[in-house]
């Protein structure tokens, strides 16, 4: 019996380092779980503070005008902060994430736009941005198709009808 060999590391040729530069410095990335989880977090974390701003609550309302651009501004820092915080674990530097802010006159769009890109690079690099594609061809091509045989049916129930 013979063995068969098979040199996967040829086959995937995997590479999941970056070199990213924002803001100015060149940041070597490493595109794993670790940083998709980061990223995950910070997003779940950007959605909540999204809804409590959206939502009326019986202890939002009963604040003054001042208290409640205090507790928004709170938050909002709150949201910076881990943004940085998540930037910094990504890219692996202490600060980097202050740094970035700060380098693009202390807007937080730069921020969320920075992790957006992260994301996006990262479901390149693992194929997720592939298969996401795949799914919407594959429910356009059901939509299409789905209609087309609503439009046979019906004919097909017209041409039964007697005359």
């Amino acid at each position: 019996m013979s063995a068969i060999n098979m040199d996967l590391d040829k086959r995937f040729n995997f590479n999941f380092k970056k070199k990213v530069t924002i803001g100015g410095k060149t940041y070597n990335v490493v595109f794993n779980d670790a940083m998709d989880q980061a990223l995950l977090d910070l997003q779940v974390e950007m959605q909540d503070f999204y809804d409590r701003q959206t939502k009326k609550t019986d202890e939002f309302e009963e604040m003054t005008v001042d208290q409640r651009k205090k507790y928004l501004a709170n938050q909002y820092k709150q949201v910076v902060h881990d943004a940085e915080e998540t930037l910094d674990e990504v890219l692996g530097v202490q600060g980097a994430g202050k740094a970035i802010y700060k380098y693009y006159d202390e807007q937080s769009y730069a921020l969320f736009k920075t992790i957006q890109a992260l994301r996006e690079e990262k479901e390149k690099l693992d194929g997720t941005a592939k298969e996401q594609q795949r799914q919407k061809h594959q429910a356009r091509i059901a939509q299409y198709t789905g209609q087309k045989e609503r439009v046979k049916d019906n004919a097909n129930t017209n041409k039964k009808r007697p005359k």
